[in-house]
């Protein structure tokens, strides 16, 4: 089933032009592949820390990106250690580390506490795609959660406060549960507003 709501913040990673374009070649593909399937893709491209920072805080409305794939060979101006600690950061970031194979076993030991998954380069292209299909599908599972969470989180907050509306109507006007719960409906209906409103200025009148 295609989520045509859901979107996931991918940030690309890389110290040269070279292995930047190799990068979005892969994401391309991998966007035609899950496109039905899976969330769509936001990517960000960054050369730098600073630009890597800047990705995990994007303006607007837009959610944290959800992936970086980055690449860790050539002359690159970031390092496992700005890496560990945007981690440290972003509990929710998964971040794919490429590396040169003489580098990635005492990386990859560096990053066992962390989500880095670390692999070293020459990386058959297949395999790249597959890692990132399966990542993409943890980050929409992430999205669907999340989603629940915001839902659930504004169910209670409403509860709360007719809640609270209620017991201001029983303590100052002396009505019952009963009597409070239909003052609140009727009155919503009657003024065509959600019951969250009418209690909320209910809240604002007694306190």
């Amino acid at each position: 089933m295609k989520q045509t709501n859901a979107s996931c913040g991918i940030v690309a990673a890389a110290g040269t032009e070279e292995m930047m374009q190799s990068i979005l070649l892969v994401l391309r593909d991998v966007q035609k592949a899950s496109e039905s399937t899976g969330p769509s893709l936001r990517v960000t491209r960054a050369y730098t820390l600073a630009e890597i920072r800047q990705a995990m805080s994007p303006a607007g409305a837009s959610a944290p990106p959800g992936i970086l794939l980055c690449s860790m060979t050539g002359k690159g101006s970031f390092s496992i250690d700005d890496l560990l600690m945007i981690s440290g950061r972003n509990p929710h970031l998964q971040i794919i580390l490429l590396t040169g194979k003489e580098a990635r076993e005492k990386i990859a030991f560096r990053c066992r506490k962390y989500p880095i998954y670390t692999f070293s380069l020459p990386l058959r292209r297949q395999i790249l795609e597959e890692i990132l299909r399966m990542q993409l599908f943890m980050s929409g599972r992430i999205l669907d959660k999340e989603g629940e969470l915001q839902r659930m989180r504004k169910k209670l907050n409403e509860v709360g406060i007719v809640t609270k509306a209620k017991c201001l109507l029983i303590q100052m006007r002396q009505m019952t549960e009963e009597e409070a719960h239909y003052y609140l409906e009727k009155r919503a209906m009657d003024e065509g507003l959600p019951k969250k409103e009418v209690a909320a200025a209910v809240i604002r009148l007694y306190s």
